[in-house]
């Protein structure tokens, strides 16, 4: 596998697309909920994700009241948090990062299609297998969500043994 150094897929403003995105984080279109990166050190991240009008949740959550899941914001605000954990790893395409605990969430208003969510997140402290960071998602400078999580770092190849290790099973 070819490494992929972070920085050298940045614009000329310092910004990451989402064709850089994309060759970062392990995801498919259908599960990439952030468009853009506008600021990446290694302490925070600000990205940003715009909701579609024809995503295939928002047609499916709560019908007739078009809104996004409360936790594909989360899931969002931590795939953002991914961004700058894997800025901070040398060989980070080789490790998986996962929902470990979340330490606390707080919604305080809906997010709706065509919304531009925009994910601020500090890493509040990295160790060999875990990191923790905290957040906030805002719409129209507009805090919708808060949030406190643990992700667990863990080798992409022992993931893939647990997990068919567990299918055996």
């Amino acid at each position: 596998m070819t490494e992929v150094v972070i920085d050298s897929l940045r614009d000329a403003n310092g910004h990451l697309d989402r064709a850089a995105i994309r060759s970062i984080l392990p995801y498919g279109d259908d599960f990439l909920f952030v468009d853009g990166v506008t600021r990446l050190t290694t302490d925070e991240v600000e990205a940003n994700y715009t909701i579609p009008t024809d995503a295939p949740f928002i047609r499916a959550h709560f019908e007739g009241l078009p809104i996004m899941p409360g936790v594909l914001i989360g899931e969002g605000m931590a795939q953002a948090g991914t961004l700058v954990v894997r800025h901070n790893l040398e060989d980070h395409q080789t490790r998986h990062m996962l929902a470990f605990q979340i330490e606390s969430a707080r919604f305080a208003s809906p997010a709706r299609p065509g919304d531009r969510l925009e994910y601020r997140v500090r890493l509040l402290k990295l160790r060999r297998h875990v990191a923790r960071l905290e957040g906030e998602v805002l719409v129209d400078s507009r805090e919708i969500c808060k949030a406190r999580m643990v992700l667990a770092i863990i080798e992409s190849d022992k993931l893939r043994q647990e997990i068919e290790a567990l299918e055996k099973s």
